[in-house]
């Protein structure tokens, strides 16, 4: 396999499992110190990435190359 596919294999497979990982851990869980809930948080920057469409995609593109990879090594 030539060196610059295998290179954009791995960016792709690496940045889709990243866009899960994000997706995964999500949940900003319980404010002890806020349990009534009077101070509204702050939305993240990553929070774009958190919804289901994004997290289907890149499960796709995850297993899309992995099977491609398999494919074209030798």
């Amino acid at each position: 396999m030539p060196t610059p596919l295998f290179v954009i294999l791995l960016v792709l497979f690496v940045g889709s499992a990243g866009l899960i990982v994000i997706n995964l851990t999500g949940d900003p869980g319980v404010d002890y110190w806020d349990l009534d809930g009077e101070k509204k948080s702050s939305p993240s920057k990553l929070d774009a990435l958190r919804n289901r469409i994004v997290f289907y995609s890149s499960g796709a593109v995850l297993v899309g190359t992995f099977i491609v990879y398999l494919m074209l090594r030798r």
